[in-house]
């Protein structure tokens, strides 16, 4: 004699499981923008700015900073290098890819001898494609 009519439902009941991948998903949307922002470095303006990528595919990306207690930091591809490793490191990256070009993203804080010592540093490396990353101004047309 079956009382309640249907019997047992086995159907897995999958509403939790949507609502925690929707979580989940949400979360990732809002941490890998965080994650792919790299170093901060106030770029100087110029009233020309190229349009350039830095991805690994074009060039290799080298970030320059001052930091508030005065010591330089070196970003080689966002991984840091000490400064005075900076020219070695550079001669490593030149042996492993010789044909790609340098962009140097200096802080616009950084005093101009030490992002030239920087370039001579990397020319001395081997490479001889070196470009300073600059931020267009503001209300400027090409």
């Amino acid at each position: 004699m079956q009382m309640g009519g249907r019997g047992l439902n086995s159907d897995i009941n999958v509403t939790p499981f949507v609502d925690i991948c929707l979580v989940l998903l949400i979360i990732f949307m809002v941490v890998t923008p965080m994650l792919q922002e790299g170093i901060t470095i106030n770029l100087p303006y110029a009233k020309k700015s190229l349009k350039h990528e830095d991805d690994d595919t074009h060039a290799v990306v080298v970030a320059v900073k001052t930091e508030k207690n005065g010591e330089q930091v070196v970003y080689v591809q966002k991984k840091p290098v000490p400064r005075d490793q900076y020219q070695a490191e550079m001669t490593e990256v030149h042996d492993r890819m010789p044909d790609k070009s340098i962009l140097i993203k200096a802080d616009r804080s950084m005093k101009y001898g030490d992002v030239r010592r920087i370039m001579i540093e990397t020319n001395q490396a081997g490479f001889e494609s070196v470009a300073l990353v600059t931020e267009k101004v503001q209300g400027q047309e090409d």
